[in-house]
């Protein structure tokens, strides 16, 4: 499957690979610029598509948000309950935010090369400081068009395996011209993974009526 090629600038990362795998990444998000001022980077959501850049691979790898985990980066440094809002803590206190990190985690799903999109693992897992960016409509569109997609998904077992395929199938749904059949067809989909637990399939197929 061929995939217009989207425009790379770092400046439309939201953070790099601190730790990879072939089936999985972890990226920090960027917090702060070079010269130190707050960043205001839109958080990837539970579920949201990712697109890793491993340039010196000529490899993209893309994959769904499965967990987001923010705290401190060492133990000497925990937050405590402060009794103020985020705001009063920006004007009164406005270092505790830079003591904090967020890790995304990500499983992957796919991969392109030689602008040949393909569903399955890639050769080679992301490099180390690899930027990631959001993966634009374009492309969770061509991604999700086949819903054995959903299959990979099903391999996390670190959060709630339903919730995570509900969640990805809700991002994925405006992304597509009929969002209806889309859907339906992830509906098939989802009947044929787990055709033999009727109440967990309805369960699900709840998380994603349309509201």
């Amino acid at each position: 499957m061929k995939l217009k090629q989207p425009e790379r600038t770092i400046a439309n990362a939201v953070g790099e690979v601190i730790s990879s795998s072939i089936t999985e990444f972890t990226t920090e998000l960027w917090s702060s610029d070079k010269d130190g001022s707050a960043l205001e980077i839109p958080r990837p959501n539970f579920g949201s598509f990712l697109r890793v850049e491993s340039v010196e691979e000529g490899l993209s790898s893309y994959a769904v948000v499965y967990n987001i985990i923010t705290g401190p980066y060492d133990a000497q440094h925990k937050p405590s309950a402060l009794g103020l809002s985020r705001q009063e803590l920006r004007i009164e206190q406005p270092h505790i935010f830079s003591l904090l990190q967020t890790q995304i985690h990500a499983t992957i799903i796919g991969f392109k090369q030689d602008n040949q999109l393909r569903l399955h693992l890639p050769p080679k897992p992301p490099q180390v400081h690899d930027f990631v960016f959001a993966a634009n409509s374009d492309e969770v569109c061509a991604l999700t068009l086949d819903p054995g997609f959903l299959r990979l998904l099903t391999n996390v077992l670190s959060v709630p395996t339903d919730e995570l395929l509900a969640a990805a199938i809700r991002q994925a749904e405006p992304c597509h011209r009929d969002g209806h059949a889309f859907l339906v067809e992830a509906g098939k989909a989802l009947s044929h993974l787990i055709r033999d637990d009727y109440d967990r399939l309805v369960s699900l197929l709840k998380k994603i009526k349309p509201c």
